[in-house]
């Protein structure tokens, strides 16, 4: 009894992962709604509903297993890690052919609210569930990237490629998850990837 305990918080975290992963696809790819969140249209109903998803996942699913949830997502402000976490963005931005305008302010906007969501639930809800049952530092970072990268073939733009393609996707984004996710577990603070990831998914070459 005290083992299923232990274990309940994460098997309720993977068991929303594949609800969200399934749905995900389901909209994005087979109904179609993917294409316009791809273009990050303000009018697509499905970029904000995928994200309040996540969202709702990482506040609520704790609460329903007694985990700690949002108290122990970590909310300090570290500037040095912050500072690390600006350079990889921009970084990572440089190389992103896709992305959010930065020349919008509405732009800007959804890009940080697709960052947080998305490092809500990945980095700070799974790494910190997963981080329950796996004490090293690196198994529930590696589990929660190849999750992520799994997740992005719900991407339109992502499926939307040859087989090969898609397998380099998957591993592209595990790798980012990777990153992110060590930040995270280093800095014990969320605003780190969530930073990253904003910056990371700005389209800088149209500043150029």
């Amino acid at each position: 009894m005290f083992r299923m305990k232990k274990y309940r918080p994460v098997l309720v975290a993977l068991a929303a992962y594949a609800v969200l992963l399934l749905l995900s696809f389901q909209c994005s790819i087979l109904n179609g709604y993917g294409w316009e969140e791809s273009q990050h249209s303000p009018a697509s109903s499905w970029l904000y509903a995928r994200r309040i998803l996540l969202i709702a996942a990482a506040v609520f699913l704790p609460w329903l297993t007694g985990s700690k949830g949002l108290t122990a997502y970590g909310w300090r402000i570290t500037p040095r890690w912050l500072g690390i976490s600006a350079v990889l963005g921009i970084v990572i931005g440089l190389g992103n052919r896709g992305g959010f305008d930065p020349r919008h302010a509405s732009a800007l906007l959804l890009a940080c609210f697709h960052a947080f969501a998305t490092e809500l639930f990945f980095r700070a809800y799974l790494i910190t569930t997963l981080s329950g049952v796996f004490r090293g530092f690196w198994m529930p970072v590696v589990i929660s990237s190849v999750l992520y990268g799994v997740f992005y073939m719900t991407v339109w733009t992502a499926w939307n490629q040859t087989p090969r393609n898609r397998v380099i996707f998957i591993a592209l984004f595990s790798l980012i998850g990777l990153v992110h996710g060590y930040c995270y577990r280093k800095s014990r603070s969320f605003p780190v990837p969530w930073l990253m990831h904003f910056l990371g998914v700005l389209r800088y070459r149209l500043l150029f």
